[in-house]
């Protein structure tokens, strides 16, 4: 990636909510996944009852499910945790563009980025491509604030009556985002796997690591 015109540094605060964003959310992707199969208190249920029928106990599916739903509650639990974590990394992120070197900034990465696309001599497919991941960084950051908002509406919604209204509608919002999270991961994967198999463009993990130290 030496040779590129649009190779990007990283502050150490940006590689640590990196890094620190990428583990919490892959975690609170693995406790839905787990919530959803292995620990799913319905499908379950047959599980227990067929385990305890097996050393002479009989339980009726509402007992079988008070066990079965311990499990799960235990995912969700610790859902609502790494959600917590999110936040607090969401607002890290906020927090720190103020402090950032001005080049390294958002809305002046995103001006770098129009002005290269406009600047005569550039590569225009380089230029439109570096366009194009600023703009989905942006589109990720919102998808994050609609996700941990929602996320945060959910937990402290049952103690408050007059949310319960709209709860099923924030998890609805909440079920939407989180697959247009898994999508731009999915995206954001394929394409450094790409530019990591380009010579012109490799070394973007390493940058992610060690913030493009020259």
């Amino acid at each position: 990636m030496a040779n590129s015109p649009f190779r990007t540094k990283h502050s150490l605060a940006k590689r640590i909510w990196h890094w620190g964003t990428f583990v919490t959310i892959s975690g609170s992707l693995l406790t839905v996944l787990l919530a959803k199969t292995l620990l799913n208190s319905k499908t379950n249920i047959p599980v227990v009852q067929d385990v305890l029928q097996k050393k002479g106990v009989t339980v009726n599916p509402d007992q079988a499910k008070a066990v079965t739903h311990e499990y799960s509650d235990m995912a969700w639990h610790w859902h609502i945790y790494l959600g917590y974590i999110l936040a607090g990394l969401f607002a890290f992120r906020i927090l720190y563009e103020f402090f950032q070197p001005k080049d390294q900034k958002v809305i002046p990465v995103l001006k770098k980025a129009i002005a290269a696309l406009r600047m005569p001599g550039n590569d225009k497919k380089d230029a439109k491509h570096y366009l194009l991941v600023k703009y989905l960084y942006l589109f990720f950051y919102f998808a994050l604030l609609v996700q941990t908002c929602t996320g945060l509406f959910m937990a402290y919604s049952d103690d408050i009556d007059n949310l319960q209204k709209i709860r099923h509608t924030m998890s609805d919002i909440h079920s939407v985002f989180m697959w247009v999270i898994i999508s731009y991961i999915v995206l954001h994967l394929g394409g450094v796997l790409l530019a990591e198999l380009n010579k012109r463009h490799k070394g973007v993990v390493s940058d992610m690591i060690n913030g493009n130290k020259e």
